[in-house]
């Protein structure tokens, strides 16, 4: 990708402790092959100098990278290939069948576009409430973001099924539909995204471009003389960057919202139990927050180890992070329970069966494991002041985010293979399909950003040397335990009685909760009042003077004419109450007896009930051809009496029925303007912040840099 200058292959060791409190050997001199290149180390492989730590990935990629950059490459080719065995096979080799319309592929969206929150979000209000602390992070935490949000909208493709369905969502649209409203918001969002991450790369190119050029190699020179060309570092523009990045910031959020309410209100509006909960779109919302900051603990991590920057990621940096993660996992544990603990209790039919699989049934396990390891686990590890360090932040975070993909998961497919008519669970199979297409989209998040920095600086330069230029100077520098008590309260000293503290109200919180929920699972159900017949507790003997029933049915003039004629020993039978019920196999097998009304018997035991000819019997038939109808009567004390007959039907009518205009469908219209010109806003907004950046430049681009 670049020329780079040449190395010599001589390298010398020195013996440093890192901030982990260990001993390691490291190179000191110009050719280190322990990282993740070789020929651009320093001589302190823990530098504090930003400029210094962002050209290190610059230099001759080591045997490690390429290792790494090919492993990742092949998982990633492996997903395209079944991607396209799915697109010649169909649907049905990715698992899908008519028991499980949505599965993996739905999870893998909300996943990966909600991990994208946890850089941006949390870079943004940083970036707002002033935290200093943040610029060591800033960079990878807002490439993080932009990676993740691409590769999750590239996962629609596979879960739609058929790539032309994309483009007949943006040539056809229904604006009526969720769906749509979040393609338009998950587009807003990328862009709002690369525009956060880009802007700053303009100063940080401008001053690598114009004091290292030497270092960057011939493609990146040219590359970044373009992109600053004319930034000089004046005033004025950094008041006009800095006006921009505090804009662009607070868009951010409210558009980082939209995109996981929507996708909470497209689960909502599919007539599921559990689906359509109020409380889903904040739940949603937190989620990815939570995964996006265990995210970022991941990929920081992996960059620091990678490129030796322990001189400008500390370990308070982790501390911090792990706070950030542990409020996020708190409050989701909250509402999820919060979630289900009233559904539960309540029990419509549909939910409370959804809810036995998820807690006592086969998906408990899994769920259980989210709820000890995805939950639990993380809390107690940041809680704890001796696992909170380094090592134990990013153990958190390995367990959260496979945990919440896992939680995304059990989402779907139970509701998902839930049949509405027949109360049964369905079956979802997972082939080797979905999984490579996973596993690819799993791969691509680290392949894009190393290749990535290899191409802009790691790190913020001009935000951390404006940092450091404003904080104090310090005489000495205490070592770096003091630092932690100091700092992060997380020290051997000084901090042990309030982390008790912490820790011990934590674990009785959640042991409350858990006995609520145990408890809460003990309850009987809620049920409505059932009368209780006891005449019908023994078994029904039909005596020898019971009447009998006969039905006739006839069409007539489009009409169906059903007549049941009720007869005892003492001849017809009045006043009597006949039930009509037709047999359809149209929601399933077997047939299923519907109700169609109840008449009662005249004088000469006859029940007439004309199908269609008034205003409490508007059914007629939906489909040609034999139909059976059935007339019972229920006398007390008796077994039921039933009759039925077959009618070749031949005239019949649609069963669907326009609904009559809803009183605010003027308003909907209404709104769906007004969105639409908050969308065009958004992205004239976002236009007219690079805009301002590149006229600033402009502006001082004949302009000698002491202007």
């Amino acid at each position: 990708m670049s020329t780079d200058v040449a190395t010599t292959d001589v390298a010398t060791t020195d013996v440093v402790t890192t901030d982990d409190g260990n001993t390691d050997t490291v190179a000191t001199g110009p050719a280190t092959t322990g990282g993740m290149t070789t020929g651009a180390m320093s001589t302190d492989d823990l530098t504090t100098d930003p400029r210094e730590a962002s050209l290190r990935p610059f230099g001759r990629p080591s045997r490690l990278w390429w290792t790494t950059v090919l492993a990742l490459s092949l998982l990633v080719l492996s997903g395209i290939a079944a991607w396209v065995v799915q697109l010649r096979g169909g649907m049905g080799v990715a698992g899908y069948n008519d028991h499980a319309f949505w599965s993996i592929y739905i999870a893998d969206v909300v996943t990966f576009i909600g991990v994208s929150y946890g850089g941006a979000v949390v870079s943004a209000i940083l970036r707002l409430t002033g935290a200093t602390w943040r610029a060591p992070l800033t960079r990878l935490a807002e490439g993080t973001a932009v990676v993740t949000v691409l590769i999750g909208a590239a996962l629609i493709i596979p879960h739609i099924g058929n790539p032309i369905l994309l483009w007949e969502l943006v040539t056809r649209p229904n604006t009526s539909a969720p769906v749509f409203w979040d393609f338009v918001a998950v587009m807003t969002y990328t862009a709002a995204s690369i525009v956060f991450f880009s802007l700053p790369l303009v100063p940080d190119m401008a001053i690598l471009g114009q004091q290292h050029c030497d270092r960057l190699g011939r493609r990146r020179a040219s590359l970044y003389a373009a992109i600053s060309r004319g930034w000089v570092g004046a005033p004025r523009q950094k008041a006009v960057l800095a006006g921009a990045l505090g804009l662009v910031s607070i868009m951010i959020i409210p558009l980082a919202v939209s995109v996981h309410s929507v996708l909470a209100w497209a689960f909502a509006t599919t007539s599921r139990p559990w689906w359509h909960e109020s409380i889903w779109a904040p739940q949603f919302v937190v989620a990815a927050l939570y995964s996006g900051v265990a995210l970022v603990i991941l990929v920081v991590a992996g960059f620091r180890r990678g490129y030796h920057l322990e001189g400008l990621i500390t370990p308070r940096h982790f501390v911090r992070l792990g706070f950030i993660m542990a409020t996020l996992s708190a409050t989701y544990v909250y509402l999820t329970f919060a979630d289900l603990l009233p559904g539960a209790y309540v029990a419509d039919h549909g939910t409370a069966s959804v809810f036995a699989e998820l807690l006592v049934g086969r998906l408990a396990p899994w769920f259980w494991l989210f709820a000890v390891v995805g939950g639990l686990l993380p809390l107690l590890l940041v809680a704890l002041p001796w696992t909170r360090t380094v090592k134990g932040m990013v153990t958190a975070a390995l367990l959260v985010v496979p945990m919440m993909w896992l939680k995304r998961i059990l989402m779907v497919v139970g509701p998902g293979t839930y049949d509405v008519m027949t109360g049964v669970f369905g079956r979802y199979q997972f082939t080797w399909v979905p999984v490579a297409i996973t596993l690819a989209a799993t791969a691509a998040i680290p392949l894009l950003l190393m290749l990535l920095f290899r191409v802009v600086p790691l790190l913020s330069i001009e935000e951390i040397e404006e940092i450091n230029d404003l904080e104090k100077p310090v005489t000495a520098t205490p070592p770096i335990e003091h630092q932690l008590t100091r700092d992060d309260n997380a020290g051997p000293t000084g901090a042990r009685a309030p982390s008790h503290r912490v820790a011990g109200t934590t674990g009785a919180l959640l042991l409350v909760a858990l006995l609520s929920m145990l408890a809460v699972g003990a309850t009987d159900p809620a049920q409505a009042a059932t009368p209780q017949n006891t005449s019908q507790s023994a078994p029904a003997s039909r005596s020898p003077s019971a009447p009998a029933i006969t039905l006739k049915g006839i069409e007539e003039g489009g009409l169906m004419k059903l007549t049941a004629t009720l007869t005892g020993p003492k001849g017809a039978q009045a006043d009597a109450p006949v039930a009509f019920l037709f047999s359809t196999t149209q929601f399933g097998t077997p047939a299923r007896l519907v109700s169609l009304g109840s008449v009662t018997t005249d004088t000469t035991g006859t029940a007439t009930l004309v199908l269609g000819g008034d205003a409490d019997h508007q059914y007629r038939p939906t489909a040609t051809g034999p139909q059976e109808y059935i007339a019972t009567y229920s006398a007390p004390g008796a077994k039921p009496l039933t009759s039925s007959t077959t009618v070749n039907v031949t005239v019949a009518r649609s069963a669907y029925t326009p609904a009559p205009p809803k009183a605010l469908a003027g308003a909907g219209n209404v709104l769906v303007i007004v969105l639409f010109a908050i969308v065009a806003a958004i992205w004239l907004t976002l236009a007219t912040q690079v805009w301002r950046v590149r006229r600033v430049c402009r502006e001082f681009q004949e302009t000698p840099r002491s202007a």
